[in-house]
């Protein structure tokens, strides 16, 4: 008896995670550490235009985050929002050494619907992001989906040659970014930051 009720809800709960990726394109496995990066081109969110293409950036390392980029700013802060200050850190601290960053925006992830490309080019300037910092859209959720993303933020780290060395799901600590990244743009882990005392 115990075993039937076992199967009826293993089976339950197999119809629930099917519908909910019903329509959505077939279900991949988020990639792994040591395994090239899932590689996109879309649409910049500039008034340039223009589009961004993971391929293109290989000889850079790359700082890819999936964000909510509507959080709405709320006394518990939303982890995106958190998250936005430190990827601009990293970027400005190690853009000049190679490093490109880049947000996707993670609708699909947050629960929410994905924004226009006029709100995507607004969280541009609502943040004062650097444009060096390419953001893009996900209106079909494919990268969220194929990056595995199941939760904001998601980061990775990816090296020169297009290989994924770090993942974080959910928040990750600046001093985390900065350990991670610093091998792999050339810098010391005893060099002082830009702009930090003695440095």
């Amino acid at each position: 008896m115990a075993g039937a009720v076992a199967a009826v809800v293993l089976a339950g709960i197999a119809l629930v995670v099917g519908l909910r990726g019903f329509g959505r394109g077939p279900v991949m496995p988020p990639p792994l550490t040591q395994h090239p990066a899932p590689l996109f081109t879309r649409p910049l969110a500039s008034l340039k235009g223009g589009t961004f293409s993971l391929g293109s950036q290989r000889g850079h390392p790359v700082l890819l985050s999936f964000l909510n980029t509507q959080a709405e700013a709320t006394a518990a802060n939303d982890p995106s929002r958190a998250e936005i200050v430190f990827v601009k850190s990293m970027s400005t601290q190690n853009h000049h050494y190679g490093l490109r960053t880049v947000i996707v925006d993670a609708a699909d992830a947050a629960g929410t619907s994905p924004p226009s490309r006029d709100a995507l080019v607004n969280f541009t300037f609502d943040w004062a992001l650097d444009p060096s910092i390419a953001v893009v859209g996900d209106e079909d959720f494919s990268r969220e989906r194929a990056c595995g993303g199941r939760k904001t933020p998601t980061t990775f780290l990816i090296d020169k040659r297009g290989i994924i060395r770090r993942r974080w799901d959910g928040f990750a600590l600046a001093a985390q970014l900065d350990f991670a990244i610093r091998p792999l743009v050339g810098r010391s882990i005893f060099e002082s930051s830009p702009g930090s005392n003695g440095g």
